[in-house]
């Protein structure tokens, strides 16, 4: 059966208002008594207040006898009658307020002080004995010494009467504020109590209501993070007979349902994924196949193509260049047996012969080099170190180096096994990348040779300078035949270096940044290779 959260927080709201409201009235009562206390005080003290006043009025009438007695002064003694009839019926005032209080079942010390009241009466009446006396004292200059002795005894009784009257004051007033100090204690107490389990309900309300709302809740709020996160296979234990149990039951219905149409659809995705595969897979084969043909076929035209320009060019060219060369040099020969006293024209006509003379070496080598690209041999391969290849081949640029201020860095991995290759189209193609560096440094620079050991059984072959670095738009054009930014050469050097590359089954690729430099990397493949180098060249 399940139980109802409102219905738990209206009885924990209801005890707890059940209680504010019986504590409070019982506050409100002991306030109540405490202010009856302290109108009592206030009463006590006007009477202790009355008292004194009396004490005070018989002083001033004891001493107005005294002086009427001495300046015989008539004033002095209408003053001194009319303190006494004052006194008297204050105190007849005092007594009737009293003997009130005592027929309305006050305490005994009523009837004390009524007693100590009247025997104050007493003394008061015997002082009004013996005043006519004194006049008689004042008018005659004679008098009873003795009446003078029994008015300074009424004066001191009369003030021993008012202590002690006062002191029954006190004694009510002690009681009083003794009283309200312990309803003031019981109150604290009852507020430190209550203080206290009201701290204690705030904690047992707060572990409640953590334990039975806020953490199921989190429990809800974390099991449907991991259900996103781990799969819709989480459930949530349902320990719950309030709302949070059935929260936690469509909770759990709902992953249900969700992991069904879940697997519906990842089993209709995969015979879907795996007819699209099966599809794509025949079509990439397709693919690669046409696309494999048709590179062959450009290839073998390019270097079908290239092949008879080759020898066009060789026949076309080569036979009048060699023929012009060799009259060139008869010629250059024949000048230099004529004799003649314009030695001038003779040095100008040398000049022009030997200036065509080199174009005609210019043309020749440039014809030589073309040659050897189109007529691209297979390599020759043969187990070489790439090591010992590189340190050899930095040895034959290190003046042609150290004359453009260039510093050679090799980097040689001992890692890198013996291998098949072509050492000699290998080192052209090294020869051609480091005076490639070399050039892009004309203030100088560092040219780094590098080897490690790569991916996919191969060997990395970097090239680094520290030169102008090449532009990005030309990036793509730079092993392209015939492309250079040089005004001398053909722009065949990256060409027949990535030809050679290709041709030992490998590729080659450059990054450059502008004012930074350039790498030039190949990747050669190793093909049972000797696992250890002989040594490390640096």
């Amino acid at each position: 059966m399940k139980k109802s959260l409102g219905t738990y927080m209206l009885i924990f709201f209801l005890a707890a208002f059940s209680g504010v409201i019986a504590i409070g009235g019982q506050s409100i009562y002991m306030v109540h008594r405490i202010l009856q206390k302290t109108y009592s005080i206030e009463e006590e003290s006007k009477n202790v207040a009355f008292v004194s006043q009396i004490h005070n009025k018989t002083y001033n009438l004891v001493l107005a006898i005294h002086h009427f007695i001495i300046d015989s002064d008539e004033k002095y003694a209408g003053r001194a009658t009319a303190l006494l009839t004052e006194i008297e019926n204050d105190l007849q005032k005092y007594i009737q307020y009293e003997e009130a209080e005592e027929e309305s079942g006050n305490s005994e010390s009523s009837r004390e002080e009524l007693r100590l009241l009247r025997l104050l009466g007493d003394n008061l009446r015997g002082i009004r004995g013996i005043v006519p006396v004194f006049e008689d004292f004042a008018r005659k200059k004679t008098g009873d010494v003795q009446r003078l002795i029994y008015l300074e005894k009424y004066a001191y009784n009369i003030e021993t009467l008012t202590l002690e009257i006062n002191k029954l004051h006190f004694e009510k007033i002690t009681k009083k504020v003794e009283k309200s100090q312990g309803l003031l204690s019981f109150i604290f107490t009852l507020y430190v109590a209550l203080s206290g389990a009201g701290l204690l309900s705030v904690f047992i309300g707060y572990w409640l209501h953590g334990r039975y709302i806020v953490k199921p809740i989190s429990n809800l709020a974390a099991a449907t993070q991991k259900l996103s996160r781990q799969g819709l296979s989480f459930r949530v234990d349902v320990n719950s007979k309030t709302e949070i149990g059935v929260l936690y039951d469509s909770f759990n219905t709902m992953a249900e349902r969700l992991q069904s149409k879940e697997k519906q659809l990842v089993d209709f995705n995969r015979s879907l994924e795996q007819k699209v595969n099966e599809r794509t897979y025949e079509l990439k084969d397709a693919y690669d196949s046409l696309k494999k043909t048709q590179n062959e076929l450009v290839r073998l035209e390019k270097i079908a193509a290239m092949g008879q320009i080759a020898a066009s060019v060789n026949h076309e060219i080569k036979t009048p260049l060699n023929s012009l060369y060799m009259n060139l040099q008869l010629l250059k020969k024949q000048v230099a047996q004529c004799g003649g006293e314009d030695s001038y024209l003779k040095k100008d006509v040398i000049n022009i012969i030997s200036l065509i003379d080199g174009e005609a070496l210019r043309i020749s080598g440039i014809l030589e080099e073309f040659v050897r690209f189109a007529r691209f041999s297979p390599p020759d391969l043969k187990e070489n170190d790439l090591n010992k290849i590189i340190a050899d081949v930095a040895d034959m640029i290190s003046q042609r180096a150290d004359a453009a201020r260039v510093r050679l860095q090799l980097k040689l991995s001992g890692n890198v096994p013996r291998f098949m290759f072509d050492d000699k189209k290998i080192i052209r193609a090294l020869i051609n990348l480091c005076i490639n560096a070399i050039h892009s440094m004309p203030e100088g620079g560092i040219l780094t040779i590098e080897t490690t050991v790569g991916e996919d059984n191969t060997v990395s072959l970097k090239v680094s300078d520290t030169g102008t670095g090449i532009n990005a738009e030309d990036i793509d054009k730079i092993f392209q035949p015939f492309f250079s930014k040089k005004e001398a050469g053909l722009g065949l050097g990256l060409a027949i270096v990535q030809s050679i590359i290709e041709g030992h089954g490998g590729r080659i690729s450059c990054a450059s940044k502008v004012g930074e430099g350039t790498t030039f990397e190949a990747l050669l493949p190793v093909a049972g290779g000797i696992p250890e180098a002989k040594e490390q060249y640096q």
